[in-house]
């Protein structure tokens, strides 16, 4: 029931004037120092502030209107932060990823059924899925609506939108818009719901329920200023659950006059004065005040406490290759104050952002929120350790997938236990992860999964406790199987949410969304699965994996341990030793294969697992082999003892070639015979054949005889020799294919050289303003560069450009342009690009630049950037052009030592590798 007209007067009148104190007190913090002026990490802070609130309501949820209001859907507008990118331009830049695919398989949902859906309860897209489970009800909030389900059989007992839910009056009962969060809290028995408001002065809306009973227990609601004015926005709002206080992380984005400027505003909510329905208390920092750290996660606590006094772990991904930690300690007794530290920066495998993701027959490609760390950033304390859990979204081959962090020790000296990127086959995208682990360290990740021949759908995957780390060894299992895609709208989630239940500690509840029928009704979903091993009486099984032939350890083989309820996945140790923790049972263990080393799987079957006791399995021997591969820059025509006989010119006869192999498998290659084959035409091969001396596993030898071919005068200079040699052991044949190359261009010579300490040598400018000009604030050598922006970052909306004096490089060859760079442009969305123009500066190449710079690289680095395309060319000119978007702005560029040269080509030598590459770097010393 609602308020009776009597208290919501009374109420209306100490809103009125707790709004006026909170919004003073939000306007009494110092006025903001421009970020450019202040360090990337610096803090300000600490802010005091009370809420709005409480409003008591002791009535039933039910009781209120249980359907939507009439409002006019929308696409929600999507903030980046600076750095992040919606990267469906970039076309697959990811790194390239083996496909892994478990040996295990994820347990079945114990439970699966509809959650809130957008006809009855949605305002828009995306829904932003997310739920909590507690003893008796599992809560989901979207974008703008709450559910209260039974968890016992998935019944609805409340479905009500934040308007209705939030009484009036005051800021919340009509403003909710959207990024809601709940949070069950176990150790008050308590649940906690919020969302925010779209109107300055702008309101995070708090309920915190007065019991466990979230239906008819009764519920406090608070109003909480996250900024007093229009001038920045607070987005994407993320809470936790910690012992001293809930947590609370806001991106702000500049508006108007402050458009561009970004940070993030890190709160403590006073937690026990919440609980008991006090008054709204909290404490706030901002910090990443140059933007690049993007969103903040807390850390949210699940099973046992943290030590006393342990701060809450905030943490976020910087690209290409952080992890940030900070940490957020508060005391509110006998006074309020505060300490925000870090971040601590632990180095990550390099990743790309991810593109947009297709479905099933529609054009209409999904944003794959790529970059930041997606809800919730788990933390736990399992006695011997600590540990944080987190995911986000990355690329590969050209798919978006999950990347997961086990990061442990965050309260002392933060190292990666372990990470892994999940890629179980080729086609398919995995994105919007939610990542949980249970009371025994069993680790669940839910995902939404779709491709062009595939709709969007609810899948998961995970690891047990003890499996090969940084890997999922437990097969995906499907919560649900969409039947449609969403049609016309990118917006596709924000989060999703992977939570455990405080009952048993072990079983995993996930939510997200698919679709029915393709259009713009989506759905969700709510399920729940358990690892069947989570709290029950384990035995351990151990053994070892050993060369059949010489005895010695089988290093990272993977093991894996069979039996009728569950199946495991580990790999041996240095001492070729493995160690599996299983449900009693008779198990059959498999190692290998591990190629190129031992390629045949063995193994032993009947092994006997007894709880808290420890089988010893036999011994699992793998027969080794060896395996020859063409040693990486080896190819000569100078054998072991250097007696170089030339290289190939159109003509030449009797030449010599030695080929050295290196056996990278596991035992001694023998009886080695090589076979020679010419694949290009005019190349004949007069010695094809050379024997080879044993090669040890690990070793490399060359052919003691040469082979020897001649190449007829209808070679041109400069063509590529292909050749193929057939390698025969007592082992096995192996086919070998290279190349020679019958040319080489000599040192450079240089046409154009710009140390940019003589002035301007003849560079013109043009476009937006400022130009590019000379600045002695930052150079490689000795104290001048070219810059977009001397003294701060470049503007919004730029194109603007310097071109170079004009080149005659008629009749020159290997044109390239070398320069000294140091950059630091929005990732994704600004670029400086070197492009250039074969008619003296009348027309342009803008579709396929030289070089283009993105991105951060804040050292100065040496770039050669060939420019075949302008051989020959004698009235050439180049141009460094900057183009930025309306959005986030950065320092731009600085280039020093700019050299345009050419390298003379002479017949008869070797063609180095380093101009098979279109770009070099090489770092500054």
């Amino acid at each position: 029931m609602r308020l009776s007209r009597a208290l919501a007067l009374s109420l209306l009148i100490g809103l009125a004037l707790l709004v006026a104190l909170s919004v003073a007190s939000s306007q009494a913090a110092p006025p903001l120092k421009p970020p450019a002026q202040l360090p990337k990490y610096a803090v300000r802070g600490p802010f005091i502030q009370e809420g709005i609130g409480p409003i008591v309501f002791n009535g039933d949820l039910r009781d209120l209107p249980q359907i939507k209001e009439e409002v006019t859907p929308q696409e929600f507008p999507l903030h980046r932060t600076p750095g992040e990118t919606r990267a469906s331009a970039l076309g697959g830049v990811g790194r390239a990823e083996a496909i892994f695919s478990g040996n295990g398989q994820m347990p079945p949902p114990i439970i699966s059924f509809p959650g809130l859906n957008f006809s009855q309860f949605g305002a828009g897209w995306p829904p932003d899925t997310n739920g909590d489970v507690g003893p008796t009800h599992y809560i989901q909030t979207v974008n703008t609506s709450i559910g209260i389900f039974r968890k016992s059989d998935g019944q609805r007992l409340v479905g009500v939108t934040f308007n209705n839910f939030f009484p009036g009056p005051g800021p919340c009962d009509t403003g909710n818009y959207g990024d809601p969060i709940v949070l069950y809290d176990p150790m008050a028995d308590r649940w906690v719901i919020t969302d925010f408001t779209v109107a300055p002065p702008y309101y995070e809306c708090i309920a915190v329920s007065q019991t466990g009973d979230p239906v008819s227990g009764g519920w406090y609601f608070y109003g909480l200023i996250t900024y007093p004015t229009g001038d920045f926005f607070p987005d994407y709002p993320k809470l936790s659950v910690w012992p001293d206080a809930y947590y609370m992380t806001d991106n702000m984005f500049g508006e108007g006059a402050h458009a561009g400027e970004f940070f993030v505003r890190t709160w403590a909510l006073d937690r026990a004065a919440l609980i008991a329905g006090g008054p709204l208390r909290s404490i706030y920092f901002d910090t990443c005040l140059q933007g690049e750290c993007g969103s903040l996660l807390p850390s949210n606590l699940r099973g046992t406490l943290p030590p006393a006094g342990s701060p809450n772990y905030l943490a976020s991904v910087e690209y290409p290759n952080v992890f940030n930690i900070w940490k957020f300690h508060v005391e509110w007794a006998p006074v309020i104050t505060g300490t925000l530290t870090g971040p601590t920066q632990l180095e990550i495998e390099p990743f790309e952002p991810a593109g947009d993701v297709p479905q099933q027959g529609t054009t209409t490609l999904l944003d794959s929120l790529s970059f930041r760390l997606m809800h919730w950033l788990q933390y736990r304390n399992y006695g011997t350790h600590e540990a944080l859990f987190a995911n986000h979204t990355v690329d590969v081959d050209g798919r978006a997938v999950p990347r997961w962090y086990e990061i442990r020790d965050p309260g002392g000296t933060p190292y990666v236990y372990q990470q892994g990127t999940y890629v179980p086959d080729a086609t398919r995208h995995r994105w919007m992860g939610s990542i949980a682990a249970d009371r025994d360290g069993n680790v669940a990740l839910g995902y939404s999964v779709s491709s062009s021949t595939m709709y969007p759908s609810i899948r998961y995957a995970g690891r047990r406790n003890g499996e090969a780390l940084g890997e999922l060894p437990q097969n995906e299992a499907s919560l649900v199987e969409g039947t449609g895609s969403q049609i016309g709208i990118s917006r596709w989630g924000d989060y999703s949410a992977m939570t455990v239940d405080p009952t048993d500690d072990c079983t995993f509840w996930y939510t997200n969304e698919y679709y029915i029928t393709s259009g713009t009704n989506w759905q969700t979903r709510i399920g729940a699965f358990k690892f069947p091993a989570c709290g029950q009486a384990l035995g351990t099984v151990t053994g070892r994996v050993l060369n059949a032939v010489t005895g010695g350890p089988v290093v990272g083989a993977p093991v894996v341990v069979a039996g009728t309820v569950e199946t495991l996945t580990v790999r041996t140790d240095v001492n070729g030793s493995y160690v599996a923790r299983v449900l009693p049972g008779t198990y059959a263990i498999t190692a290998g294969p591990l190629p190129p080393g031992y390629p045949d799987p063995g193994g032993v079957s009947g092994v006997v697992v007894v709880a808290n006791q420890t089988t010893t399995a036999p011994d699992i021997l793998l027969n080794p082999v060896p395996y020859l591969a063409y040693s990486s820059n080896t190819v000569d025509d100078c054998g072991p003892g250097g007696n170089c006989n030339g290289y190939p010119d159109p003509g030449e006869q009797n030449l010599k070639l030695y080929v050295s192999l290196t056996n990278i498998g596991a035992i001694t290659a023998t009886q080695i015979n090589g076979t020679l084959t010419a694949l290009t035409p005019g190349v004949t091969v007069d010695v094809p054949t050379a024997a080879y001396p044993n090669i040890n596993a690990g070793q490399t030898a060359w052919n003691p005889t040469p082979f020897q071919f001649d190449v007829d005068s209808s070679v041109t200079c400069g063509t590529v020799l292909t050749f193929q040699e057939d390698v025969a052991t007592a082992q096995g044949t192996f086919p070998i294919t290279f190349t020679r190359s019958t040319n080489i261009p000599q040192p450079p010579v240089a046409v154009l050289t710009d140390t940019v300490e003589m002035g301007n040598i003849g560079w013109t400018f043009g476009g937006t303003s400022p130009p590019w000009q000379i600045t002695d604030e930052d150079s490689h050598s000795p104290t001048h560069s070219w810059t977009d922006s001397p003294g701060g970052p470049y503007g919004n909306n730029q194109n603007k450009w310097m071109i170079s004096p004009r080149l005659d490089l008629s009749g020159k060859t290997g044109v390239e342009i070398t320069g000294w760079y140091k950059y630091a442009l929005e990732s994704g969305y600004d670029y400086m690009y070197l492009e250039y123009s074969t008619n003296d500066g009348m027309t342009w190449n803008t579709t396929n630049p030289l070089l283009t710079l993105n991105g951060t690289q804040m050292a100065w680095t040496e770039i050669v950037a060939q420019a075949p395309q302008l051989a020959n060319i004698a009235q050439a000119r180049i141009r460094f052009r900057l183009v930025t978007d309306p959005g986030v702005t950065a320092d731009g560029v600085h280039i020093d030592d700019i050299v345009v040269s050419h390298r003379p080509v002479v017949c008869g030598q070797p063609l180095p590798n380093r101009l098979l590459l279109p770009i070099i770097q090489r770092g500054s010393p």
